[in-house]
């Protein structure tokens, strides 16, 4: 509810976890978070989905990659355009990631600060 619409990839109606089958891996891969907006007509679409980290170290670019990994093995029916990477630290990011970060419209980077930053 806090998330504007441009952070996020839509107007979510829900988040919640999700775990996905991989079969490249042989095994699954867990997401904190799979944003759900509501379509008209029922069809729902995911429209981000992400890692939250709470570790002493710095979030880096492997954390993308793995996201982008996951984002391949969406079902097609539930996305419209590739959903929106989301990271979220306690720790922050690397230099490397907030560089990476900053050159794509799809990868949001949320830190501390500006999860709780006023406005």
């Amino acid at each position: 509810s806090h998330a504007g619409p441009a952070s996020i990839g839509g107007r979510v109606s829900r988040v919640r976890p999700a775990v996905l089958a991989c079969r490249a891996c042989r095994s699954s891969h867990e997401l904190d978070i799979v944003a759900i907006e509501a379509q008209p007509g029922g069809a729902d679409r995911i429209a981000a989905i992400g890692e939250v980290k709470a570790t002493a170290k710095r979030v880096d670019v492997t954390a993308v990659r793995r996201l982008e990994h996951i984002r391949d093995l969406l079902p097609a029916d539930r996305v419209q355009g590739p959903p929106m990477l989301l990271l979220f630290s306690r720790s922050g990011f690397t230099a490397d990631l907030a560089k990476l970060a900053g050159g794509r419209r799809d990868v949001e980077l949320v830190d501390l600060p500006r999860l709780y930053a006023d406005g």
